[in-house]
């Protein structure tokens, strides 16, 4: 019973996570344009923390969990390595909101693409499994992937000075990666809640 609970928690943490990082994506838009104080970088920063504490508790509680097999240990790999990805970009936000752009955009686009790989590995994994909703599962991780990807592809139009445009793709693609773990969440929870 604490296993589930444990998986449980963590997916939704990992959506509070979504959440909060899409809504800090939404205000930077907003504080480029009107040139405020970048105050969404820290909610991108907190939401990335939870995130990876998210992620933590769903590769523990799936480890627990598992049968053994294939699509179980890629969905676990996944979560881990989805878990490094936001650790890598916490980082990469506090090094932008302490004046270190550059260095800080950088470390976002690998932050991102791990992400992806892990949702990746996370809804291959989900493929593979007979358990009901699994299909579900499949869909919400590999939204959360396609949403981390297009993040990383709009950093990189940051970097090649298309701000706006960067912005924009990069606030899409977190809304993205909300909208894919919700449905991974509401997925696990039907499958083990």
């Amino acid at each position: 019973m604490i296993d589930r609970l444990i998986l449980i928690t963590g997916v939704w943490t990992q959506v509070v996570g979504t959440v909060i990082a899409a809504i800090g994506e939404t205000m930077i838009i907003r504080e480029e344009r009107l040139n405020q104080e970048p105050v969404g970088l820290r909610l991108v920063s907190i939401g990335n923390g939870f995130e990876a504490a998210g992620n933590a508790l769903q590769a523990v509680g799936a480890e627990k969990l598992s049968d053994g097999s294939i699509g179980e240990t890629y969905r676990v790999i996944g979560d881990w390595i989805q878990a490094s990805g936001n650790v890598t970009n916490v980082y990469a936000a506090e090094l932008q909101f302490s004046g270190k752009e550059l260095e800080g955009l950088n470390l976002d686009i690998f932050g991102d693409t791990v992400q992806s790989i892990g949702a990746v590995l996370e809804a291959y994994g989900a493929t593979l499994s007979t358990r009901d909703y699994s299909q579900l599962l499949a869909y919400g991780n590999t939204l959360q992937s396609l949403g981390a990807a297009l993040e990383a592809v709009g950093e990189v139009y940051i970097l090649k000075e298309m701000k706006d445009l960067g912005l924009q793709i990069t606030t899409f693609g977190s809304y993205a990666q909300a909208a894919g773990a919700t449905i991974a969440a509401i997925a696990l929870t039907k499958q083990y809640g």
